[in-house]
């Protein structure tokens, strides 16, 4: 072991940290570890890019602290490159993807922002557009992740009549021909949690392909509970007490849009800022912000009062 290398307790203790974080159950601790151990190893490889998007997701993930995240990414995982905290620029980069591309170790890309596919000159990397970048590594990649709705769904970035035509990665690979079934996994919001991020790359690498929903592609471990049935303001639901303005700091915020009732999103039992807080509980109505019609079409309404 060299000196430095974290020994199995510490990953048996960073993959239950990891599956606190989440509410999730005691053996996806286990789970977790393994996969940040194998992670650690470099099998397989994690690549993250960045399309069209406002890198909140990254800022998110370097900003987490439960497990802490930079640590986890920079002394647990085998990062080949991240835009955001890599130090390559221009050419350097497109050298270290061309060498994860035809290398033969196996790789998991991640992507965070959508790609603009009408407007391909939009996003580029070391001069080069994204798009092309962008098309060879997700042929190769033995599993992909979008991180946040931006690469889940498209979002803000395509909304109608955005001339970049903004596209998700799902949409992107279907019209490339790129196979999705098996490889994909969509971590929606805006931002993604951080811990949700991490969970699913350590549990690809341990376990494979986790089970999804269908429709969305989303981890089903992070995306089976409606919101509405963890809010803390539930009782005032049942008791038909609402809020009335915004900041009301008692009250159901159903009234005033909430789409508690449409999401399943697990905010509320893993929570924010160290777990201290949630948009619900700072008295937002939750706008639905890992929906797949999120910010892309004139007829979503953030605040919905229909």
């Amino acid at each position: 072991m060299l000196p430095n290398e974290p020994t199995r307790r510490e990953f048996l203790k960073f993959g239950a940290a990891l599956a606190a974080a989440g509410g999730l159950p005691g053996a996806y601790g286990e789970v977790f570890a393994e996969g940040i151990e194998r992670l650690a190893h470099g099998s397989p490889l994690v690549l993250w890019l960045q399309g069209q998007a406002c890198s909140g997701c990254s800022v998110s993930l370097l900003n987490a602290d439960r497990p802490k995240i930079f640590e986890a990414i920079t002394e647990r995982v085998r990062l080949a490159f991240h835009p955001t905290i890599s130090a390559a620029q221009g050419r350097s980069v497109l050298e270290i993807l061309e060498k994860v591309q035809h290398g033969k170790e196996p790789f998991v890309l991640v992507v965070e922002g959508a790609i603009p596919v009408r407007m391909p000159e939009a996003c580029r990397i070391g001069g080069r557009l994204f798009s092309e970048v962008l098309l060879p590594l997700l042929r190769r990649a033995q599993f992909i992740v979008g991180v946040g709705t931006c690469a889940s769904y498209g979002g803000i970035p395509s909304a109608d009549d955005n001339d970049t035509g903004a596209s998700s990665v799902q949409e992107f690979m279907k019209k490339n021909a790129v196979p999705v079934t098996g490889r994909l996994v969509n971590c929606p919001a805006c931002p993604c949690h951080p811990a949700e991020v991490l969970g699913t790359l350590a549990h690809l690498a341990a376990k494979g392909y986790p089970e999804v929903k269908p429709d969305v592609l989303t981890p089903a471990m992070y995306s089976s509970v409606c919101l509405h049935y963890q809010c803390l303001r539930l009782p005032q639901f049942n008791a038909r007490v609402f809020a009335i303005s915004f900041g009301d700091g008692d009250g159901c915020l159903y009234q005033l849009g909430c789409r508690g009732l449409d999401v399943t999103a697990d905010c509320e039992s893993r929570r924010w800022n160290g777990g201290v807080n949630s948009c619900l509980e700072a008295s937002a109505p939750c706008i639905g912000c890992n929906q797949p019609l999120f910010g892309k079409t004139r007829s979503y309404a953030f605040y919905n009062k229909d």
